[in-house]
Formats: C-alpha cells, structure tokens, sequence
C-alpha cells in the first residue's frame, strides 16, 4: 500500500479533491433549490389578515355566504383564500340558513369551491345538528357535500353514516350510506 501512494500520489490528491469538489457543488444547488421553494411559497402568499369578515354575495347566485375567520391569507393573484378558525353562515332565498364553524378551511373564487375542514359543526335554523370532519360547500350550484362520517341529530332522532348531501336550495339534507338511525323519546302507541 506505501508504494502504491508514494508511485500515485497526485492521482489519489486530484481523486480527493475533484470528490470534495463535487460534493461541495451538489450541496450548494440543494440549498439553493431549498431556497427557491421557500421564495416560491412566500411570492405565491399576497396578503395576511387577522379577524376577517367576508361576504360572497353574487346577483346571479340564490346563495349568499359569509365567513368570519381568525386570520386569513390571501394569494398574490388574490384568487385563493386559506382561512382559520372560521365561521360559515349560508343564507338561501326563502329557505333556512346554515351555520358551520371549523378550524380552517380554503376558498377557490375561480371554482367557487369552499373547503370546510377540523372538527367541523353545523347547524340549521330549523333546528337540525351536523358533525363532519370535512366538507365541501359548491357556490355555483348551491349544495353542501363530503365522503367523511357524518352525525346528524334533531329535537328527537340522530342519524349516523358516511357521506352527507345538502341541497340549500331543494331543503334537503341526505346521509349517503352507512346509515345507523336513533330515534329518541317516548315509544309510539299502536
């Protein structure tokens, strides 16, 4: 081995150095592509609110909505909205409103998509309760859904299964499967 590094020392240097080299280059486009990602993000985010009130009130939609929100960021294009600890009111035409409060949730103004998500309660002026993880409310048609388990409980029955459906135009709210009904109180007489 002694004889091998004193015949071919500089080839072993110039290896160690060109490895040393190499690894210094790749380190230095990892960290300004981390850098990039990090500019990326901030240039995407356009502004940042505390305790914010917003109303989605469109002529040509039978749905006004309205959000309260702790805080909420607005994209640099101001098209996409992230929210937390929110406070949803949907008001139909002519019909009951709805009430949702979670712990944070997206807008889409292009889609028209509103996505309610964490610990998610509902309620309706007519008196009915939901629990969900997650929903999506559809501006443009009017209805409110989500795939996640769902509770939906009344002055005397609770509903329990997987999927909800809520038409605010049609006043009707479905469970889509999985479904468990409770109904509480005094027996029916026969």
């Amino acid at each position: 081995m002694k004889k091998f590094l004193r015949k071919h020392w500089p080839l072993v240097v110039i290896g160690v150095f060109l490895a040393a080299a190499t690894a210094y280059i790749f380190q230095g486009q990892k960290d300004r592509m981390a850098k990039a990602t990090i500019q990326e993000r901030e240039s995407q985010e356009g502004i940042r609110l505390k305790d914010i009130h917003y109303v989605q009130d469109d002529p040509g939609q039978k749905v006004k909505w309205m959000l309260d929100a702790s805080e909420a960021k607005l994209s640099k294009d101001q098209q996409f909205v992230t929210f937390v600890n929110f406070h949803v009111t949907l008001e139909p035409e002519n019909r009951p409103r709805v009430t949702m409060e979670g712990k944070q949730g997206e807008f889409d103004k292009r889609t028209g998509q509103l996505l309610l998500q964490g610990d998610l309660v509902g309620h309706t002026e007519d008196g009915y309760r939901f629990t969900t993880e997650q929903a999506v409310y559809y501006h443009k048609e009017g209805y409110l859904e989500t795939d996640r388990v769902v509770k939906i409980s009344g002055a005397f029955f609770s509903v329990e299964g997987t999927g909800l459906f809520l038409d605010l135009g049609k006043e009707t709210m479905q469970i889509l499967s999985n479904v468990t009904t409770l109904i509480h109180g005094e027996p029916p007489v026969l």
